[in-house]
């Protein structure tokens, strides 16, 4: 059973009786989660005080914690329920600016220096060695720190995503981060793959990103990479790049971005009973026969909804 609990001014109290929907969502394209709830307002001197205000730390858990955050806002419409806005810590990040330069640091070290000035907890970050030679001018954190993940994806072709959990940020290998979704319709009950329960699926098969040919400019030499058999196939789709660095890398660097971007992208939803591990940037095996989706995808965004006890969710999906 999903709980809610709020902390304010060190105490914590159980708000689930009193609260109404609750909703979560996650996207790739963005660091940290946002949750909604409401909570239904009565000025009868016997019910219970509402003990939520801006700034109150909320904590939604299950059989395991799933998010923890702040109270950023909340809204009242006359007499009707009061809506509450949360957001986990990295909201932090995205609000805040600062000045870095880093001088051939390691990618880890320069996230750990980040994260340590803004007094973000880590849970875990992956071994990145990517060095980091270059000026961040005020910046928002968080555009930094997905500055540096991305040089470190673009020379070592691995794919990391960054994400709060229990109030700590890990930054892991996405390969790591594959979910088996799952529900049980009682306590008592076997559980069933989530997958059996997919409703309203889309797939969208596209060829518009698609990039066969990779071409790096360095120091005015050409480094070149393509995918003859896709551009038979295709057509000639050739991406230019620039990079300051020796021709060994720069064809590194274009053979690893061939391999991310040279082949048919998708962007495909679908509905399904909810389970808590769904988060953005975590793959999901799906084999489902109407459209033809079958093997692993990326979770692109998802949104979790909680009504009357019942947990659903739509998950957008893409290539992995």
């Amino acid at each position: 059973m999903h709980q809610l609990h709020c902390i304010t001014d060190d105490v914590q109290t159980d708000m689930t009786p009193l609260v109404g929907n609750v909703s979560w969502r996650s996207n790739i394209n963005e660091l940290g989660d946002q949750l909604n709830f409401d909570i239904a307002f009565n000025d009868d001197r016997y019910f219970p005080v509402i003990p939520v205000k801006v700034g109150s730390v909320i904590i939604l858990k299950n059989e395991q914690e799933i998010f923890r955050g702040i109270v950023v806002s909340s809204q009242r419409s006359g007499r009707g329920a009061i809506s509450y806005t949360c957001f986990d810590y990295a909201f932090y990040l995205n609000k805040s600016k600062e000045i870095y330069q880093f001088n051939k640091t390691p990618a880890k070290d320069a996230i750990q220096k980040i994260l340590s000035d803004f007094k973000i907890p880590i849970g875990k970050i992956a071994p990145i060695s990517t060095v980091i030679d270059k000026i961040y001018n005020n910046m928002a954190i968080s555009e930094i720190l997905k500055d540096v993940i991305k040089i470190s994806e673009k020379e070592k072709g691995i794919k990391y995503r960054m994400e709060m959990r229990e109030g700590k940020i890990y930054i892991e290998n996405q390969e790591e981060l594959m979910i088996k979704a799952s529900f049980r319709l009682a306590s008592n009950l076997m559980s069933h793959a989530a997958i059996t329960s997919i409703s309203n699926p889309s797939r969208k098969i596209s060829m518009e990103d698609m990039k066969n040919s990779i071409k790096v400019i360095v120091n005015k030499k050409t480094v070149e990479v393509k995918n003859q058999k896709l551009i038979d196939e295709y057509g000639l789709l050739q991406e230019v790049l620039t990079e300051d660095s020796d021709k060994a890398k720069a064809k590194n660097i274009a053979e690893k971005m061939l391999k991310d971007i040279g082949k048919l992208m998708e962007e495909n939803s679908i509905e399904m009973i909810g389970d808590d591990s769904a988060r953005s940037g975590r793959l999901i095996e799906i084999d489902e026969p109407i459209t033809g989706m079958k093997g692993k995808y990326l979770i692109k965004d998802v949104n979790h909804t909680l009504r009357n006890g019942i947990h659903r969710m739509q998950v957008g999906l893409g290539v992995k």
